[in-house]
Formats: C-alpha cells, structure tokens, sequence
C-alpha cells in the first residue's frame, strides 16, 4: 500500500519542514500557502499535544519517534488509522466550526463523523442503515483521480481520508455525479448507496480548462496574425524587386 501517511516527530515542527515530505506522504510538511482550516486542525489539535483520534482520521498509518536519551529514530505502526475510507456507525450535527472543531478534540472517527448541520439535507436525503455492514476499498490513486470500491448492504455514510474542497473536485458513483459534504472538519464524506459501487473523485476545475482553451485560442489568433504580416510584408517587397 504505497499511499499511507506517515507523522515524522523527530522534526522539531513536523508542520514546518518539507524534508519528510520528500521521502513519503506525510500528514506534517510545509507550505506557505497551507489551506485554513488544515492550519486551524493543526493548531488547535497539534500544537499543545498531539491528538490521537485526528492522527487516526488523517491515516496515519507510521510514526516515526526518537529516543530521548541517545536521538535515533525508530518507527512504529499506528494500529488505529482509520485507513483510506470506512463507514461510520452514527453521525453528529454540529451548528458550526466551532462546535465541529471541539467535536473532534476527543471522538471515535472510525464510529462516528461529525458534520455541520448545513449538509444535513444532503446526508438524509436518503434513509441510512441502523448497523454498519460493507466495505471500502481504495482501488486507484492519483493526485487528480481517485477511485473506491464499495459494498454494503444498506445506506451508508463513508468518510474519506482525504481533504474536503468543493472547488474542482466532482463525486461520481458509478460514471454518474453524486453530491458530498465536509466531515470533521476537513475531511470528505459521502452517503453511498446499498450494492456494490464503483465511487470515484476526481479534480477537474471549469475555470482552469477554460482558462486553458483561451489561452490555446488566443495563441492560435496571435500566430495567426504573424503569419499573415510576414505574409503582407513580403508581398509588398515583390514590386519593389520587380522594378529593380
């Protein structure tokens, strides 16, 4: 499995160096452009201590620690990372991000995801199932592309470990577009229906392709418009030699 995360705390600010990422994904790392609300999970969850349970949701599945005494790392497995995606036992409402943000200071993520009351319509839009039976399976990753394969035999509400950004990222469930909403915070969640299915997410950003065939189509005019004065300019020479 080559997309697990890894939590480097032999760094001094594992959210301030960009050398493990490097190496392998990691739930630290650095970017001066860092999303928000990923900067507040980090400062209200990591800052003061590290919180276990939004270790666990953000697939954690290697921590790597150093002895106090000599500094040399070791590694060990976390036994609790919630994986790539599950499916929850329960859900929570919460009225805003405050509440989401103390919700998830200390919860099960595996048994229970804490959603903002604004997605309420979507989560019930259809009955869920009382018990969680089924699978999720992450079959196919890529930067702009993943694919799940799911089964179940009820209506359940699965987290992804992955974060929630609505700008570019469609849900398909099987080829067709399906809504999603945020869970704890920050990550993905999504009612599947019972049977099996193919759950895809991918990146495609109207506005980047748009700005993409403008860009082709002005290009195109531009040659065009060389073309045709390199073309006017040697046609108005061929008198002017004729004469001579």
């Amino acid at each position: 499995d080559p997309n697990f995360r890894v939590m480097d705390l032999t760094l001094a600010d594992p959210f301030r160096d960009s050398r493990s990422s490097y190496f392998y994904k990691t739930v630290g790392g650095f970017h001066s452009a860092r999303l928000r609300r990923f900067d507040e999970v980090i400062q209200n969850q990591f800052t003061k201590s590290i919180n276990q349970d939004v270790l666990d949701m953000l697939n954690a599945k290697y921590i790597i620690t150093a002895d106090p005494k000599t500094g040399s790392p070791s590694m060990h497995a976390n036994a609790t990372a919630c994986g790539h995606a599950w499916f929850v036992k329960s859900v929570k409402y919460v009225k805003d991000a405050d509440q989401e943000m103390q919700a998830i200071s200390s919860f099960s993520p595996k048994d229970e995801a804490m959603i903002d009351q604004q997605y309420k319509s979507i989560v019930e839009a259809k009955p869920i199932g009382a018990t969680v039976n089924g699978t999720i399976e992450l079959t196919s990753y890529k930067p702009d592309h993943l694919t799940y394969q799911t089964g179940s035999t009820s209506n359940q509400v699965a987290v992804f470990s992955e974060i929630y950004y609505d700008k570019g990222w469609t849900m398909y469930i099987d080829g067709k577009e399906q809504p999603y909403y945020r869970a704890d915070y920050l990550l993905r969640a999504a009612t599947i229906p019972v049977g099996n299915h193919k759950v895809e997410f991918i990146f495609h950003p109207t506005s980047y392709y748009l700005g993409e065939n403008i860009s082709l189509v002005g290009s195109i005019l531009l040659i065009l418009a060389l073309a045709g004065a390199v073309y006017s300019e040697r046609k108005n020479k061929q008198p002017e030699l004729a004469k001579v």
